[in-house]
């Protein structure tokens, strides 16, 4: 986007834009309720599920913006491309694309289970990234390994076994 626009018309041609990605989302949305097809964030797997974690912090790396397909609780806001569903996520998302033109952005936090990134602070830039075709972005990441993993039976040997406490499947 050129940067010598004032910052209320470029504030403006972003929320145009989207807009647009948004009434695309909801499009495809309309048409998958249709057919009975699934365009939804997968949600962090196991939440139902008690299952104690191999967990592991990677730290900070550039991960493909498509191997983000899951959110821990924001599954509503964003479809499966995390184009935005949500009319109240403009300020943000349009904020998130205007400190990625400024000085970028800080890292998002992700999860990584079986390949697969799930978001839990990030999903606007992730949002900004897709819509801008970006390939990587860069992320804190922490790793789960369910393998071998112990099926609590109560949720606190959960909170016990790792400084993380989530469930996974």
């Amino acid at each position: 986007m050129n940067t010598h626009f004032p910052l209320s018309i470029r504030r403006n041609l972003l929320a145009y834009k989207f807009f647009r990605l948004r009434t695309r989302a909801l499009n495809d949305a309309f048409r998958a309720m249709q057919t009975s097809s699934k365009i939804t964030l997968e949600v962090f797997p196991g939440i139902g599920q008690r299952i104690t974690p191999s967990l592991k912090l990677i730290g900070i790396q550039s991960i493909r913006v498509a191997e983000v397909v899951g959110t821990f609780k924001w599954e509503t806001d964003f479809d499966h491309q995390f184009r935005p569903l949500q009319k109240r996520a403009l300020n943000r998302w349009v904020n998130a694309y205007l400190r990625h033109e400024q000085n970028g952005w800080d890292p998002i936090l992700a999860h990584k289970i079986d390949g697969k990134y799930f978001i839990e602070d990030g999903h606007h830039r992730v949002s900004v990234a897709r819509f801008l075709g970006m390939e990587f972005i860069e992320a804190t990441v922490w790793e789960y390994s369910s393998e071998g993993a112990e099926v609590c039976q109560d949720w606190p040997c959960c909170e016990r076994s790792s400084s993380k406490a989530y469930a996974v499947g």
